[in-house]
C-alpha cells in the first residue's frame, strides 16, 4: 500500500512538472534605451591645427532602439573638449595663526572649450562578443572662452569673466568597436571609437587672439573658418535589455 501511494505521488509530481513552462519576462519599452559615457581625446585637423593642436574632455550618450534586436538606434550625444588653456601668476594674502603675508601663486587663468550636441542614426551589430558600430549625426557646436579671476585668498570665492561665445551647425561621423557581455540582463561593455566633428563655418577664440589692456579690459580677435576635430573615444556602453528567449 505504501509503495502504491508513493508511486501515485511521484506520478502526480512528474505530471505537474512536465506541465510547467518558464515564462519569459514581458518586454518593456525601457528595455530599448541605451547609455554610454567616455573619455575624449581630440586632435585638431585642417585649418584648426594651425591654431590649436587639440585637447581632452568627455562625452555622454543616450540612445533608443526602436525595434528590439535590430541594428538601428536613434543616438544623441553631448560632450565638451578643452582645446586651450593658459596659466598666469598672481598674488594672494596668506595667513597662519601668528601672521599674514602676500604669496605669489600660479593658477589657471583662461579656458577655451568646444561643446557639442548631436543627434542621428547609429547602426550596430546585435550579436557576438566583438560588435562594430557606426553613426552619422548632426547638431550644433558651441565655442566658449573665459578668464578665471584669482581670489584674494586661498579660500576665497573664485569667479569668471566671459570673453567670447559662438555656435555653429556641425556634423559628426564615427565608427568603433564594442566588447559586449551581459550585466543584470543588459548587454554592456567597453568601447573604442573614432569620429570626425566637422565645423565648416566656425568662429572661435585662441590665446593668440587675446590682448589685455592696462586697465584690465580685453581686446579679442576671434578666428573664422573650419574647426574640425578627430576624436578618440574610450568608454563604457550599456545596451538594451535582452530576454533569455530573444537570444
Amino acid at each position: 500500500m505504501r509503495s502504491l501511494l508513493a508511486s501515485l505521488i511521484a506520478l502526480n509530481l512528474a505530471t505537474v512538472a512536465s506541465g510547467q513552462v518558464i515564462a519569459a519576462r514581458e518586454p518593456r519599452l525601457r528595455d530599448q534605451w541605451t547609455f554610454g559615457a567616455n573619455f575624449l581625446g581630440g586632435i585638431s585637423v585642417g585649418e584648426f591645427r594651425h591654431s590649436e593642436s587639440g585637447g581632452a574632455g568627455g562625452q555622454l550618450i543616450l540612445g533608443f532602439q526602436p525595434f528590439r534586436r535590430e541594428p538601428l538606434v536613434f543616438r544623441a550625444q553631448v560632450g565638451s573638449l578643452v582645446y586651450g588653456t593658459a596659466s598666469a601668476y598672481g598674488y594672494q594674502d596668506v595667513c597662519d595663526a601668528t601672521s599674514c603675508w602676500t604669496e605669489q601663486v600660479r593658477y589657471n587663468a583662461r579656458n577655451h572649450t568646444m561643446s557639442f550636441l548631436h543627434v542621428g542614426p547609429e547602426i550596430m551589430a546585435t550579436d557576438g562578443t566583438w560588435r562594430p558600430f557606426g553613426y552619422a549625426l548632426a547638431g550644433y557646436t558651441f565655442f566658449n572662452s573665459w578668464a578665471n579671476l584669482l581670489p584674494t585668498t586661498p579660500t576665497g570665492t573664485s569667479s569668471t569673466q566671459s570673453l567670447f561665445s559662438s555656435h555653429n551647425f556641425s556634423t559628426s561621423y564615427g565608427a568603433g568597436m564594442r566588447r559586449v557581455g551581459k550585466t543584470f540582463g543588459r548587454e554592456s561593455g567597453w568601447e573604442l571609437a573614432f569620429d570626425v566633428t566637422r565645423n565648416a563655418k566656425a568662429r572661435y577664440l585662441t590665446e593668440a587672439g587675446l590682448s589685455r589692456q592696462s586697465d584690465g579690459t580685453w581686446i579679442i580677435s576671434p578666428r573664422s573658418g573650419a574647426a574640425n576635430v578627430l576624436g578618440i573615444h574610450l568608454g563604457y556602453w550599456v545596451g538594451p535589455y535582452i530576454n533569455w528567449n530573444e537570444r
